[in-house]
């Protein structure tokens, strides 16, 4: 399977430089913009807004279909280890160090904006979803970094997530809701060891790979928060916008807290033994899942903003 990818994007070449024959600094702007939506500091700024102030239930289903795209898609990518575009003949517009099958921009964009079209059910809405998605996934092909093989595989493996999620998620949830909070505790530690114990090397054969730890590390303190919620906070969406937007902002100071005063804190640790670097990662990156449905609605109830 893998020479067989590799001489379908040996072919596609000549399309990525005939695309390209056509790049404008307008479009080149455009497309970066568009790629800038499908990296993790535009969901660590989308993901709270949606559960805090739209839906709490779409925000869950979206979180997971974007969980589960980003570490089928990395797993995939670091197992294959497939070489993104020469260039030359092709120009890179955007920088990239990791392996190109299959496109982790693309999974998220079919997960995620596939999610909100099935959330909207108006197709005035679904149609303007439905566009941008396919911009971020376009972009990747436009800027020289994916081969149109690794956009493909990536939409095949968020619609198969976002199929997943809406098909299982909530009668799964309805069943675990049930369990005491030792067990489910125990339960969402032992997936995350497995996921952890299960994901590929990197360039370095070294394991796991980054990517895994930080999508691994979102889950867990996701999954932290939500039992959390479940059990004690009950936290509710409703309020007039003022106060929606209001938690919104509040709230990102604790995401920003945890994304950037964590990064500052745990530098020292970045550079050394390998596995304690992603040890440290991990923490960082859990804790900016744990306070979307965790810390902030906990925090909010006690501002009275929830």
């Amino acid at each position: 399977m893998i020479e067989w990818i590799r001489s379908l994007n040996e072919a596609s070449v000549p399309f990525l430089v005939w695309l390209q024959s056509f790049a404008s600094d307008g479009l080149t702007s455009f497309f970066s913009l568009m790629s800038w939506l499908g990296v993790e500091y535009f969901y660590i700024l989308f993901f709270p807004f949606l559960y805090w102030c739209v839906s709490k239930r779409w925000g869950i289903l979206t979180a997971l279909s974007l969980i589960f795209s980003l570490y089928v898609g990395e797993m995939i990518k670091w197992a294959f280890k497939l070489d993104r575009p020469p260039s030359p003949p092709v120009v890179r517009l955007w920088e990239e160090t990791s392996p190109g099958f299959v496109s982790t921009h693309a999974a998220p964009a079919a997960g995620v904006w596939g999610m909100m079209m099935v959330a909207v059910r108006r197709w005035q809405w679904a149609l303007p979803l439905f566009l941008l998605g396919l911009s971020v996934s376009l972009s990747r092909l436009y800027l020289g970094v994916h081969y149109p093989a690794d956009v493909i595989g990536g939409w095949i493996v968020g619609l198969i997530g976002l199929y997943l999620v809406l098909k299982l998620a909530e009668p799964w949830g309805e069943r675990l809701a049930r369990w005491p909070a030792s067990r489910q505790l125990l339960a969402a530690l032992l997936l995350i060891v497995a996921l952890l114990a299960i994901f590929p090397s990197n360039w370095e054969g070294r394991r796991p790979a980054e990517s895994g730890v930080l999508t691994t590390a979102v889950f867990f303190g996701l999954l932290l928060g939500l039992i959390w919620d479940h059990h004690r906070l009950h936290f509710s969406v409703r309020g007039p916008w003022t106060q929606r937007l209001l938690r919104y902002v509040v709230g990102l100071v604790l995401v920003l807290a945890a994304f950037l005063g964590l990064d500052i804190l745990f530098e020292p640790f970045s550079q050394g033994n390998y596995l304690t670097a992603q040890a440290f990662r991990f923490v960082r990156y859990a804790a900016v899942g744990f306070v979307v449905p965790g810390l902030g609605p906990w925090l909010f109830q006690r501002l009275r903003l929830a």
